[in-house]
């Protein structure tokens, strides 16, 4: 090969080499804030356009720049060959305007079918769609979501994850003929959908997206108690089992408060959760929603603008985090007492944030490394102690600004503190000592569908220390007590073990793991303990039992069937081995 031949292969390599670094790169925002605010539906209303407007500048104020909307199917092409613009053209228009950022989602059927595609007909009239709407904001929008919650019968009835793979492939295909530098997100999953992403995988859709979007609504409690990190820990390494890792993405994901009182309960679950998907790898949290729909928001109103705590924390996280543009990134945790979360974060220099809080209702002391030149304020705003590095942590976020890497001592994500209370038990409230109103709280009596309820429940005072336990009498068919969803991992074996108490007794009176899917709503199977019958004193009962490849999440249930008597239930303990 000559000089000049071999110049020109290397430089070809380096041009390809340069090209696909370049195409690699990030062509959006990398901020994870996100809300589901701005509703472009108004714009379908003339004389409600200017509201739109109102809610950008709300977001923005809170630090946010990424929104989640959708440009649904049946207001563009309202007959076949006819599109629509109008209002599209409107939306994109303010958000080149306005600097705001969009996960657009691209869903449901067009006027002419009911529900979504399921042959290759409908298929091909759905990646048009796609082709279209993507081809004409290619220059305004990137990131493309593929559809709403496939995996419920609200928006996929029955859900079918084969027919929504077959349907991600041909919109794959058409957002990527229109803009190869496009990111397309599978899934959209209500849930952790774990069982959902692996059937994508199982029908040959991986390779047909740039990454999943998750909508992890809670079922027990905030993010601590739902065990949000543990569920994205799962998620993670589901996400990189075959081959290509995909980034995952949380496009919805709320906590609800209706009144004053519950508001700031509702600030700390919304800072937790930003924080949690941050520090397991999540690209962008998009919060449902800004605007108060079922207490959801962070604002009662947008003009003037109403604030709930909520937005003045999320305020506080963003600016001090940074946005628009890359937060701070998580470096890793500080060792801290058990009971206590320290995340790290990365500034300028040795410069890092700490976001501290106390995974419970106590108030514990923690000593920092670092003496001096801390300051540091709790997500209401006000300004706490951090004399000789001192500081009282309890259940409300904090943010400690002035720590010194060289100082603060070792950071790593080893410290996860989840993992130490996981290995002892995965259980919320175990021993039935906190009370919600009637029940023990993060539990049900009755099952969680508000069924299953055919007996006199109560808390009682006969506990095996003489605190408290819960009981059940006089119970007919499909009696029980549950607990709110746990994740858990497909094949690994669990171990249940709890303590029965029995006077005059019938029927079954057993403890059990039961298996869920990860809509968090479909049955997948159970392993019961023995039942205790008569009359006896406690008495420790145990099962073990092998979670199902479809089944993310369990939930324990104490249940009494046909019992004439009363059982009472304690000391609730559920291990990984």
């Amino acid at each position: 090969m000559s000089s000049v031949n071999r110049f020109a292969v290397v430089l070809f390599a380096l041009t390809v080499l340069a090209a696909s670094r370049l195409w690699a790169a990030p062509n959006f925002d990398q901020s994870p804030f996100g809300v589901n605010c701005l509703k472009w539906t108004e714009f379908a209303k003339p004389d409600r356009w200017h509201i739109v407007s109102e809610r950008a500048a709300g977001m923005k104020a809170a630090g946010v720049y990424w929104d989640r909307d959708g440009f649904d199917w049946s207001t563009i092409q309202k007959k076949k060959g006819e599109w629509d613009w109008t209002w599209p053209d409107k939306a994109a228009t303010l958000h080149r305007e306005q600097g705001i950022n969009g996960v657009i989602l691209l869903c449901y059927g067009a006027p002419w079918r009911k529900g979504p595609p399921l042959n290759d007909e409908q298929r091909a009239e759905y990646a048009e769609y796609v082709y279209q709407v993507v081809n004409r904001y290619k220059d305004t929008f990137k990131v493309w979501e593929i559809w709403n919650e496939p995996n419920i019968p609200s928006f996929w009835n029955p859900p079918d994850v084969k027919a929504y793979t077959l349907m991600l492939k041909e919109a794959y295909k058409a957002a990527k003929k229109a803009d190869p530098t496009c990111t397309v997100l599978a899934g959209s999953v209500n849930g952790p959908g774990n069982d959902f992403i692996e059937g994508i995988y199982e029908n040959g859709g991986w390779d047909y997206c740039d990454g999943f979007s998750i909508h992890p609504y809670t079922m027990c409690g905030g993010p601590i108690e739902q065990k949000l990190d543990r569920m994205f820990r799962h998620l993670n390494a589901l996400a990189a089992s075959h081959g290509s890792a995909k980034p995952l993405w949380v496009t919805e994901v709320g906590f609800s408060a209706k009144n004053k009182d519950e508001e700031e309960r509702q600030a700390t679950q919304i800072i937790q959760a930003y924080i949690i998907l941050i520090a397991n790898d999540v690209r962008n949290i998009a919060y449902f929603c800004m605007d108060n729909y079922k207490g959801f928001g962070w604002v009662t109103n947008f003009e003037p603008l109403e604030p709930k705590l909520s937005f003045g924390a999320v305020q506080m996280m963003t600016r001090i985090l940074g946005s628009p543009g890359p937060c701070a990134p998580f470096e890793g945790y500080l060792k801290t007492p058990d009971g206590v979360s320290c995340y790290v974060f990365k500034k300028q220099g040795n410069e890092r944030v700490l976001v501290m809080w106390s995974n419970d209702d106590q108030t514990r002391t923690v000593q920092l490394s670092q003496a001096a030149g801390l300051s540091a304020k709790n997500i209401l705003g006000k300004p706490l102690s951090t004399a000789n590095g001192k500081l009282e942590v309890g259940p409300l976020p904090i943010f400690v600004t002035g720590a010194d890497a060289r100082k603060i001592g070792q950071v790593s994500r080893d410290f996860n503190p989840y993992l130490a209370a996981e290995a002892r038990n995965l259980v919320n409230n175990p021993s039935f000592e906190k009370i919600d109103g009637d029940h023990p709280a993060l539990w049900n009596f009755g099952r969680f569908y508000r069924t299953d309820n055919h007996g006199k429940f109560a808390i009682s005072d006969e506990g095996r220390d003489g605190s408290k336990c819960v009981c059940i009498s006089g119970s007919g068919a499909d009696t029980a007590i549950d607990a709110g969803p746990i994740p858990v991992k497909p094949g690994k074996k669990y171990k249940l073990t709890a303590w029965i108490k029995t006077k005059d007794a019938t029927g079954v009176n057993v403890a059990g793991i039961w298996w869920y899917n990860g809509s968090q709503w479909r049955y997948r199977g159970k392993a019961n303990s023995r039942s205790i019958n008569g009359t006896q004193d406690w008495t420790k009962v145990e099962v073990e039992g092998v979670c199902p490849s479809t089944a993310p999440l369990a939930r324990i249930d104490l249940i009494s069937e046909g019992n004439k008597g009363t059982v009472w239930f304690d000391d609730v303990t559920l291990v990984e081995e």
